[in-house]
């Protein structure tokens, strides 16, 4: 029995793709300059090793007999879907595909279905600008239509600097989705005002594993830590997970594993997005909380088992905390390494991600690190998260600049 997995940079690490596999993989390489330089790591370990670009792909990999495929990477679902059509495998089918890579389709879908009512404008020229914002109304929040990591995402507040902005960004991506921002309810710092739902399909009925719990973001949209359990009461926790089973219904999905971010308002939960994978650092998550190999759970869902999973129920709060890179362009200059968190209370666990002389900056996610923390309770975890935001401390280039900044002040 063997595994597709195509790849590029995603939501797994390829270490963990390869060190984690239960089955023999057949990797399929992204034409990218990351997924090159894997190219060493997946010979050694897989059964065989090809790239997208390469002739006759389908028939290639079918002399390996492959009973499922899989992928981490948000941009490589189409070229999955196409593959598994190609060799007769169970996957996203290219409408639903469609759907979950392409936000304004998604959000035609979803205001179609009566699951959530957020109003949205697919714009590939900067001249629709006023005519999409007189819709939307300000503020409003301008994404690509096709997009991973908040790249280029951006608040817009102001009709006048936001067109300034936003032409570019369309020069950049092509097309844009300009949407009605979603005003989240009020909670107390450092908590977040939206979650996410991580679910395993099956037949097309949601399993729900957990409502991950977020910390504030950092401007303008950049995910800086994520929790095991949430705090939700158990009201919103339930309309939480109702609007997620009806877009997932909604979006066709039938089999996989998928991650929905839901913005907590005063009129109830809205739909931020529903991501066609496991979310980010989420299997890590999982294992540090509750003993789950996601990968594993990805690997027998791809292949046709059934899978069943309980919902998770920490006794415990379980933090991961990443630092975001500064969005002046530059490059690092000096790290922040585990010893120099010194004795941080329930520190079990510490990932560089970044190394002296890389490249950093922009609007979208980037993480220099991953710190994962245990505390007894969410009051017990509040200590430990302003710990992190003085300990963690960077140096960069910028601009010809030296520059050291903490962890609080990247977030600010």
């Amino acid at each position: 029995m063997t595994l597709v997995v195509v790849y590029d940079k995603g939501a797994v690490s390829p270490f963990d793709i390869v060190g984690r596999a239960s089955v023999p993989l057949i990797v399929v390489l992204a034409d990218t300059a990351h997924a090159r330089r894997m190219r060493p790591l997946f010979a050694e370990s897989c059964l065989a090793v090809y790239d997208l670009a390469d002739g006759d792909l389908a028939a290639a990999v079918s002399r390996h007999r492959p009973v499922g495929i899989q992928t981490y990477s948000e941009p490589m679902l189409p070229a999955t879907s196409a593959l598994a059509e190609a060799l007769g495998l169970a996957f996203h089918d290219a409408d639903v595909v469609t759907l979950l890579t392409r936000k304004d389709a998604q959000r035609r879908r979803l205001r179609e279905a009566g699951v959530d009512p957020t109003v949205s404008v697919t714009l590939t020229d900067i001249g629709g600008w006023d005519a999409a914002v007189a819709r939307t109304g300000l503020p409003a929040v301008v994404k690509p239509a096709s997009g991973v990591s908040s790249r280029n995402t951006l608040l817009v507040r102001d009709a006048a600097a936001g067109r300034a902005l936003v032409g570019p960004i369309i020069d950049q991506e092509g097309t844009v989705v300009v949407e009605e921002y979603l005003s989240g309810m009020s909670v107390p710092e450092p908590w977040g005002d939206y979650v996410s739902v991580e679910s395993v399909v099956q037949g097309g009925e949601p399993h729900h594993l957990a409502v991950t719990g977020k910390l504030r973001l950092a401007a303008p949209f950049r995910e800086i830590g994520q929790f095991w359990p949430c705090r939700l009461d158990t009201v919103t926790h339930a309309e939480v997970l109702a609007l997620t089973d009806a877009a997932v219904k909604a979006l066709g999905v039938v089999s996989g594993i998928l991650h929905t971010e839901v913005k907590l308002t005063p009129a109830g939960p809205r739909i931020i997005e529903v991501n066609g994978r496991v979310g980010g650092y989420v299997p890590e998550l999982a294992g540090l909380a509750a003993g789950i190999d996601l990968i594993e759970v990805g690997t027998r869902l791809a292949c046709g088992a059934d899978v069943r999973l309980p919902a998770v129920a920490p006794d415990r709060v379980f933090l991961q905390f990443t630092t975001p890179a500064p969005v002046e362009a530059g490059v690092v200059a000096s790290v922040c390494r585990r010893a120099d968190l010194g004795d941080l209370p329930g520190l079990v666990g510490y990932a560089e991600l970044v190394r002296p002389g890389d490249a950093v900056g922009g609007y979208g996610t980037q993480d220099l690190n991953l710190v994962s923390v245990e505390a007894a309770d969410h009051d017990a975890l509040e200590p430990v998260i302003d710990m992190i935001l003085d300990r963690v401390v960077y140096g960069f280039e910028l601009d010809g600049r030296r520059v050291t900044r903490s962890a609080r002040e990247l977030v600010a």
